[in-house]
Protein backbone atom coordinates (compact mmCIF):
# COMPACT_ATOMS: atom_id res chain seq x y z
CA UNK A 1 0.00 0.00 0.00
CA UNK A 2 1.15 3.84 -1.10
CA UNK A 3 1.73 6.48 1.62
CA UNK A 4 -1.18 8.01 -0.26
CA UNK A 5 -3.06 4.88 -0.46
CA UNK A 6 -2.49 4.75 3.28
CA UNK A 7 -4.02 8.20 4.09
CA UNK A 8 -6.95 8.62 1.19
CA UNK A 9 -7.47 12.36 0.43
CA UNK A 10 -10.63 13.90 -0.35
CA UNK A 11 -11.52 13.60 -4.02
CA UNK A 12 -11.88 17.33 -4.28
CA UNK A 13 -8.27 18.32 -2.74
CA UNK A 14 -5.47 18.38 -5.33
CA UNK A 15 -2.37 17.44 -5.02
CA UNK A 16 1.41 18.21 -7.06
CA UNK A 17 1.29 15.99 -10.16
CA UNK A 18 2.94 12.71 -9.41
CA UNK A 19 6.10 11.91 -10.37
CA UNK A 20 8.36 9.02 -10.82
CA UNK A 21 11.66 8.42 -9.05
CA UNK A 22 13.22 9.79 -6.20
CA UNK A 23 11.13 12.75 -6.17
CA UNK A 24 7.85 11.16 -5.88
CA UNK A 25 5.48 12.15 -3.16
CA UNK A 26 5.30 8.84 -1.64
CA UNK A 27 9.16 8.42 -1.63
CA UNK A 28 9.23 12.26 0.03
CA UNK A 29 6.55 11.38 2.90
CA UNK A 30 8.93 8.14 3.20
CA UNK A 31 12.11 10.19 4.00
CA UNK A 32 10.04 12.36 6.30
CA UNK A 33 8.66 9.82 8.14
CA UNK A 34 12.17 8.30 8.27
CA UNK A 35 13.65 11.29 9.83
CA UNK A 36 10.93 11.52 12.30
CA UNK A 37 11.51 8.06 13.51
CA UNK A 38 15.46 8.56 13.76
CA UNK A 39 14.85 11.84 15.98
CA UNK A 40 17.10 12.09 19.32
CA UNK A 41 13.28 12.18 20.61
CA UNK A 42 13.49 8.58 20.54
CA UNK A 43 16.67 8.22 22.07
CA UNK A 44 15.72 10.58 25.27
CA UNK A 45 16.88 10.29 28.69
CA UNK A 46 13.27 10.58 29.75
CA UNK A 47 11.54 7.94 27.30
CA UNK A 48 14.53 5.73 28.45
CA UNK A 49 12.88 6.11 31.99
CA UNK A 50 9.77 5.16 31.18
CA UNK A 51 10.67 1.97 28.90
CA UNK A 52 12.61 0.89 31.62
CA UNK A 53 10.09 1.65 34.54
CA UNK A 54 12.44 3.90 35.99
CA UNK A 55 10.40 6.10 37.38
CA UNK A 56 8.42 6.16 40.81
CA UNK A 57 4.42 7.84 41.52
CA UNK A 58 6.26 10.81 42.84
CA UNK A 59 8.46 11.13 39.75
CA UNK A 60 5.54 10.76 37.46
CA UNK A 61 3.57 13.42 39.46
CA UNK A 62 6.31 15.94 38.52
CA UNK A 63 6.23 14.74 35.20
CA UNK A 64 2.98 14.92 34.05
CA UNK A 65 2.21 17.82 36.22
CA UNK A 66 4.54 20.17 33.94
CA UNK A 67 3.22 18.15 30.89
CA UNK A 68 -0.54 19.42 31.90
CA UNK A 69 0.20 22.70 30.31
CA UNK A 70 0.64 21.25 26.99
CA UNK A 71 -2.38 19.00 27.01
CA UNK A 72 -4.49 21.98 28.21
CA UNK A 73 -2.95 24.09 25.03
CA UNK A 74 -3.48 21.79 22.60
CA UNK A 75 -6.34 22.50 21.24
CA UNK A 76 -4.96 26.35 20.89
CA UNK A 77 -2.10 24.92 18.90
CA UNK A 78 -4.66 22.83 16.21
CA UNK A 79 -6.86 26.45 16.18
CA UNK A 80 -3.68 28.23 15.48
CA UNK A 81 -3.22 26.06 12.61
CA UNK A 82 -6.90 26.27 11.30
CA UNK A 83 -6.29 29.64 11.36
CA UNK A 84 -3.78 29.56 8.64
CA UNK A 85 -5.65 26.81 6.15
CA UNK A 86 -6.32 28.41 3.44
CA UNK A 87 -9.05 25.56 2.55
CA UNK A 88 -12.62 25.62 3.78
CA UNK A 89 -12.91 21.87 3.22
CA UNK A 90 -9.23 20.94 5.29
CA UNK A 91 -10.67 23.74 7.82
CA UNK A 92 -13.78 21.68 8.17
CA UNK A 93 -11.76 18.26 8.65
CA UNK A 94 -9.64 20.53 11.40
CA UNK A 95 -12.90 21.48 13.07
CA UNK A 96 -13.89 17.70 13.81
CA UNK A 97 -10.67 17.08 15.63
CA UNK A 98 -11.12 20.14 16.94
CA UNK A 99 -14.51 18.75 18.38
CA UNK A 100 -13.61 15.13 19.39
CA UNK A 101 -10.59 17.37 21.45
CA UNK A 102 -13.36 19.18 22.83
CA UNK A 103 -15.54 16.31 24.05
CA UNK A 104 -18.13 17.14 21.38
CA UNK A 105 -21.66 17.43 23.15
CA UNK A 106 -19.81 16.17 26.64
CA UNK A 107 -17.58 18.67 27.46
CA UNK A 108 -16.78 16.58 29.91
CA UNK A 109 -15.43 14.22 27.91
CA UNK A 110 -12.90 16.27 26.53
CA UNK A 111 -9.26 15.40 26.51
CA UNK A 112 -7.60 18.14 28.57
CA UNK A 113 -10.16 16.97 31.43
CA UNK A 114 -9.60 13.08 31.34
CA UNK A 115 -5.98 14.04 31.81
CA UNK A 116 -6.57 15.96 34.51
CA UNK A 117 -8.40 13.13 36.16
CA UNK A 118 -5.74 11.35 34.99
CA UNK A 119 -3.30 13.68 37.66
CA UNK A 120 -6.34 13.78 40.28
CA UNK A 121 -7.07 10.00 40.60
CA UNK A 122 -3.63 8.40 39.50
CA UNK A 123 -1.14 10.77 40.81
CA UNK A 124 -3.14 13.02 43.81
CA UNK A 125 -3.21 16.35 42.44
CA UNK A 126 -6.09 16.89 44.42
CA UNK A 127 -5.69 21.09 42.62
CA UNK A 128 -4.26 21.56 39.06
CA UNK A 129 -4.42 25.63 39.14
CA UNK A 130 -1.97 25.21 41.70
CA UNK A 131 0.58 23.61 39.86
CA UNK A 132 3.72 25.23 39.48
CA UNK A 133 4.96 25.24 36.40
CA UNK A 134 8.83 25.77 35.39
CA UNK A 135 10.03 28.44 32.93
CA UNK A 136 11.21 25.63 30.74
CA UNK A 137 7.66 24.24 30.50
CA UNK A 138 6.04 27.70 29.73
CA UNK A 139 9.04 28.15 27.18
CA UNK A 140 7.77 24.91 25.59
CA UNK A 141 4.27 25.64 25.10
CA UNK A 142 4.75 29.36 24.05
CA UNK A 143 7.19 28.23 21.37
CA UNK A 144 5.14 25.51 20.25
CA UNK A 145 1.94 28.01 19.77
CA UNK A 146 4.44 30.27 18.21
CA UNK A 147 5.38 27.55 15.84
CA UNK A 148 1.65 26.51 14.96
CA UNK A 149 1.02 30.46 14.82
CA UNK A 150 3.51 30.70 11.38
CA UNK A 151 1.88 32.44 8.59
CA UNK A 152 3.32 29.28 6.28
CA UNK A 153 0.36 27.05 6.38
CA UNK A 154 3.12 24.13 5.15
CA UNK A 155 4.95 24.10 8.12
CA UNK A 156 1.94 24.55 10.61
CA UNK A 157 0.77 21.48 9.09
CA UNK A 158 4.10 19.65 9.44
CA UNK A 159 4.60 20.47 12.70
CA UNK A 160 1.08 19.35 13.88
CA UNK A 161 0.98 16.43 12.15
CA UNK A 162 4.58 14.91 11.26
CA UNK A 163 6.05 16.56 14.28
CA UNK A 164 3.35 16.12 16.87
CA UNK A 165 -0.15 14.32 16.01
CA UNK A 166 2.12 11.76 14.13
CA UNK A 167 4.17 10.81 16.82
CA UNK A 168 1.62 10.41 20.35
CA UNK A 169 0.66 6.58 19.48
CA UNK A 170 4.16 5.73 19.65
CA UNK A 171 5.22 7.99 22.73
CA UNK A 172 2.14 7.67 24.64
CA UNK A 173 2.66 3.62 24.14
CA UNK A 174 6.39 4.46 26.00
CA UNK A 175 4.72 6.17 28.58
CA UNK A 176 1.94 3.72 29.28
CA UNK A 177 4.78 1.06 29.97
CA UNK A 178 6.16 3.28 32.51
CA UNK A 179 2.98 4.11 34.40
CA UNK A 180 1.79 0.19 34.18
CA UNK A 181 5.05 -0.37 36.12
CA UNK A 182 4.37 2.16 38.83
CA UNK A 183 1.48 0.52 39.30
CA UNK A 184 -0.99 2.55 37.95
CA UNK A 185 -4.33 0.20 37.09
CA UNK A 186 -5.19 -0.05 33.04
CA UNK A 187 -8.62 1.68 33.65
CA UNK A 188 -6.88 4.88 34.54
CA UNK A 189 -5.04 5.14 31.62
CA UNK A 190 -7.81 6.31 29.76
CA UNK A 191 -6.27 9.45 28.20
CA UNK A 192 -3.10 7.42 27.07
CA UNK A 193 -5.40 4.80 25.44
CA UNK A 194 -7.48 6.93 23.91
CA UNK A 195 -4.71 9.41 21.89
CA UNK A 196 -2.97 6.08 20.86
CA UNK A 197 -5.69 4.77 19.25
CA UNK A 198 -7.42 8.21 17.83
CA UNK A 199 -4.45 9.88 17.15
CA UNK A 200 -3.46 8.41 13.74
CA UNK A 201 -6.39 9.55 12.13
CA UNK A 202 -5.75 13.20 13.49
CA UNK A 203 -2.13 12.66 11.84
CA UNK A 204 -3.79 11.63 8.94
CA UNK A 205 -5.62 14.66 8.40
CA UNK A 206 -2.93 16.58 9.14
CA UNK A 207 -0.94 15.40 6.49
CA UNK A 208 -3.38 15.52 3.87
CA UNK A 209 -3.24 18.95 4.29
CA UNK A 210 0.20 19.09 4.11
CA UNK A 211 0.46 17.19 1.22
CA UNK A 212 -2.04 19.36 -0.64
CA UNK A 213 0.89 21.44 -0.57
CA UNK A 214 3.47 19.32 -2.51
CA UNK A 215 3.62 20.85 -5.79
CA UNK A 216 4.88 23.86 -4.18
CA UNK A 217 9.07 24.69 -4.68
CA UNK A 218 10.77 23.63 -1.27
CA UNK A 219 8.12 21.60 -0.19
CA UNK A 220 9.73 19.06 1.35
CA UNK A 221 12.39 21.30 2.95
CA UNK A 222 10.17 23.66 5.02
CA UNK A 223 8.22 20.20 5.72
CA UNK A 224 11.30 18.56 7.08
CA UNK A 225 12.54 21.91 9.06
CA UNK A 226 9.29 22.49 10.64
CA UNK A 227 8.55 19.14 11.81
CA UNK A 228 12.30 18.72 13.16
CA UNK A 229 11.63 22.09 15.14
CA UNK A 230 8.78 20.34 16.63
CA UNK A 231 10.52 17.26 17.72
CA UNK A 232 13.55 19.80 19.15
CA UNK A 233 11.41 21.64 21.27
CA UNK A 234 10.01 18.34 22.81
CA UNK A 235 12.82 17.09 22.95
CA UNK A 236 14.54 19.79 24.88
CA UNK A 237 11.11 20.10 27.44
CA UNK A 238 11.72 16.45 27.95
CA UNK A 239 15.73 16.73 28.69
CA UNK A 240 14.61 19.72 31.16
CA UNK A 241 12.02 17.46 33.10
CA UNK A 242 14.55 14.78 33.22
CA UNK A 243 17.31 17.07 34.69
CA UNK A 244 14.81 18.06 37.58
CA UNK A 245 13.68 14.89 38.26
CA UNK A 246 17.13 13.01 38.46
CA UNK A 247 18.45 15.76 40.77
CA UNK A 248 16.29 14.65 43.36
CA UNK A 249 16.20 11.06 42.18
CA UNK A 250 19.91 10.56 42.38
CA UNK A 251 20.04 12.30 45.87
CA UNK A 252 16.92 9.77 47.09
CA UNK A 253 18.64 7.03 45.94
CA UNK A 254 21.96 7.52 46.69
CA UNK A 255 22.11 9.81 49.85
CA UNK A 256 21.70 6.99 52.29
CA UNK A 257 24.35 5.01 51.09
CA UNK A 258 26.92 7.49 51.14
CA UNK A 259 25.49 8.45 54.63
CA UNK A 260 26.64 5.32 55.95
CA UNK A 261 29.43 5.68 54.60
CA UNK A 262 30.53 9.40 56.18
CA UNK A 263 29.32 8.12 59.26
CA UNK A 264 31.67 5.19 59.46
CA UNK A 265 29.05 3.12 60.08
CA UNK A 266 29.36 -0.89 59.66
CA UNK A 267 27.14 -2.65 57.31
CA UNK A 268 27.74 -5.98 59.44
CA UNK A 269 25.85 -5.11 62.29
CA UNK A 270 22.49 -7.37 62.40
CA UNK A 271 23.40 -9.53 59.78
CA UNK A 272 23.53 -13.11 60.51
CA UNK A 273 26.24 -15.26 59.03
CA UNK A 274 24.63 -16.54 55.96
CA UNK A 275 24.67 -13.17 54.21
CA UNK A 276 28.21 -12.66 55.05
CA UNK A 277 29.50 -16.11 54.10
CA UNK A 278 28.35 -18.06 51.54
CA UNK A 279 29.75 -21.87 51.70
CA UNK A 280 30.59 -24.08 48.71
CA UNK A 281 27.99 -26.20 49.80
CA UNK A 282 25.35 -23.81 50.41
CA UNK A 283 22.83 -23.01 47.39
CA UNK A 284 22.98 -19.67 45.33
CA UNK A 285 19.94 -18.22 43.89
CA UNK A 286 19.20 -18.94 40.25
CA UNK A 287 19.32 -15.25 38.66
CA UNK A 288 19.43 -15.86 34.76
CA UNK A 289 19.95 -18.65 31.84
CA UNK A 290 19.67 -18.62 28.25
CA UNK A 291 20.36 -21.24 25.62
CA UNK A 292 20.43 -20.56 21.53
CA UNK A 293 21.32 -23.09 19.40
CA UNK A 294 21.90 -20.96 16.44
CA UNK A 295 24.09 -18.60 18.26
CA UNK A 296 26.16 -21.03 20.18
CA UNK A 297 25.10 -19.92 23.50
CA UNK A 298 24.33 -21.98 26.93
CA UNK A 299 24.75 -20.93 29.90
CA UNK A 300 23.19 -20.04 33.98
CA UNK A 301 23.73 -17.18 36.12
CA UNK A 302 23.54 -17.77 39.70
CA UNK A 303 23.25 -14.68 42.85
CA UNK A 304 25.54 -15.56 45.60
CA UNK A 305 23.13 -14.19 48.75
CA UNK A 306 25.68 -11.86 49.99
CA UNK A 307 24.59 -8.63 51.82
CA UNK A 308 26.31 -5.85 50.16
CA UNK A 309 25.66 -2.39 49.32
CA UNK A 310 27.15 -2.32 46.02
CA UNK A 311 28.66 -5.40 45.22
CA UNK A 312 27.16 -8.48 43.66
CA UNK A 313 28.65 -11.52 43.19
CA UNK A 314 27.29 -14.14 40.88
CA UNK A 315 28.60 -17.46 39.46
CA UNK A 316 28.41 -18.45 35.66
CA UNK A 317 28.87 -21.76 34.26
CA UNK A 318 29.21 -22.81 30.94
CA UNK A 319 29.58 -25.68 29.12
CA UNK A 320 31.92 -27.10 27.38
CA UNK A 321 32.23 -25.23 23.66
CA UNK A 322 29.48 -22.83 24.43
CA UNK A 323 29.68 -19.06 25.01
CA UNK A 324 27.71 -16.50 26.78
CA UNK A 325 25.94 -13.62 25.08
CA UNK A 326 27.63 -10.64 23.72
CA UNK A 327 26.11 -7.94 25.84
CA UNK A 328 26.47 -4.39 28.26
CA UNK A 329 25.65 -3.46 31.03
CA UNK A 330 25.95 -0.45 33.35
CA UNK A 331 27.46 -1.90 35.91
CA UNK A 332 31.52 -3.05 36.42
CA UNK A 333 32.31 -6.80 36.41
CA UNK A 334 35.60 -8.29 37.50
CA UNK A 335 35.72 -11.89 36.02
CA UNK A 336 37.82 -14.63 38.08
CA UNK A 337 37.93 -17.75 36.11
CA UNK A 338 38.00 -20.35 38.51
CA UNK A 339 38.23 -23.51 36.17
CA UNK A 340 38.49 -24.34 32.30
CA UNK A 341 39.83 -22.63 29.41
CA UNK A 342 38.26 -19.58 26.89
CA UNK A 343 38.51 -16.53 26.18
CA UNK A 344 36.62 -13.13 27.51
CA UNK A 345 36.45 -10.83 24.41
CA UNK A 346 35.75 -7.01 25.59
CA UNK A 347 35.03 -4.28 22.98
CA UNK A 348 37.65 -5.35 19.95
CA UNK A 349 40.37 -7.18 22.45
CA UNK A 350 40.18 -11.29 22.84
CA UNK A 351 42.00 -12.15 26.23
CA UNK A 352 42.66 -15.52 27.05
CA UNK A 353 41.83 -17.09 29.97
CA UNK A 354 42.20 -20.07 32.25
CA UNK A 355 41.78 -21.17 35.96
CA UNK A 356 43.20 -18.49 38.16
CA UNK A 357 42.81 -15.82 35.27
CA UNK A 358 40.81 -12.43 36.17
CA UNK A 359 39.37 -9.49 33.27
CA UNK A 360 37.85 -6.63 34.07
CA UNK A 361 35.06 -5.24 31.87
CA UNK A 362 34.92 -1.66 32.31
CA UNK A 363 30.52 -0.48 32.43
CA UNK A 364 29.36 -0.28 28.99
CA UNK A 365 31.85 -2.43 26.86
CA UNK A 366 30.42 -5.02 24.68
CA UNK A 367 31.81 -8.21 26.46
CA UNK A 368 31.66 -12.12 26.05
CA UNK A 369 32.75 -15.45 27.78
CA UNK A 370 33.39 -18.22 24.96
CA UNK A 371 34.53 -21.83 26.74
CA UNK A 372 37.04 -23.09 24.02
CA UNK A 373 37.75 -25.98 26.35
CA UNK A 374 36.26 -29.62 26.78
CA UNK A 375 35.30 -28.97 29.97
CA UNK A 376 32.82 -26.60 32.51
CA UNK A 377 33.80 -23.02 32.53
CA UNK A 378 33.07 -21.46 35.55
CA UNK A 379 34.12 -17.73 36.61
CA UNK A 380 32.87 -15.83 39.84
CA UNK A 381 31.39 -12.31 38.01
CA UNK A 382 31.52 -9.20 40.99
CA UNK A 383 29.77 -6.50 39.68
CA UNK A 384 28.67 -3.21 41.54
CA UNK A 385 25.31 -3.71 39.76
CA UNK A 386 23.65 -2.56 43.15
CA UNK A 387 25.09 0.78 43.25
CA UNK A 388 24.47 1.15 39.02
CA UNK A 389 20.95 -0.69 39.78
CA UNK A 390 20.04 3.18 42.02
CA UNK A 391 22.58 5.32 40.06
CA UNK A 392 21.38 5.03 36.77
CA UNK A 393 17.72 5.68 35.09
CA UNK A 394 16.69 3.45 32.27
CA UNK A 395 17.56 -0.28 31.53
CA UNK A 396 20.95 -1.19 33.18
CA UNK A 397 21.64 -4.26 30.94
CA UNK A 398 21.44 -4.89 26.93
CA UNK A 399 21.28 -8.34 26.31
CA UNK A 400 21.71 -9.32 22.21
CA UNK A 401 20.27 -12.44 22.15
CA UNK A 402 20.08 -11.25 18.13
CA UNK A 403 21.65 -12.42 15.20
CA UNK A 404 24.23 -9.28 15.54
CA UNK A 405 26.34 -11.54 17.86
CA UNK A 406 29.35 -12.41 16.50
CA UNK A 407 29.03 -15.68 17.20
CA UNK A 408 32.03 -16.56 14.64
CA UNK A 409 34.41 -14.79 16.57
CA UNK A 410 35.03 -18.60 19.03
CA UNK A 411 38.84 -19.02 17.75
Amino acid sequence: MSVIQAFPRHPSVSVAPHQTGESSLETQLAALRGIQAEHPLWRCRLLAGFAAGAFSREELRYIFSQYHLYTSSFTRFLAAVMASCESDLFRAQLSENLWEEGGGCAPERRHAQIFRNFLRTSLGIEDVAQIEYAPYTRHFVREYLAQAMRPDPIGAAAMLSLGTEGIVPRMYQVMRTGLASAGIPDAELEFFDLHIACDDAHAATLENLMASYAGQPGWFESCASAMVSALDLRTEFFDHIFDHIFDALWQRRLEPMLARMQRHESLARGLDDAALHHAASSTAVAMYANEVERLNIQFTVERLPLAAEVLDPRMVRIPAGKFNEKHKHAHETVIHILAGTGQVIVDDRVFAVRGGDTVLVPRWATHQTQNLGDTQLQFLAVTDFRLSQRAYVGDATDYRMHADIDARRRH
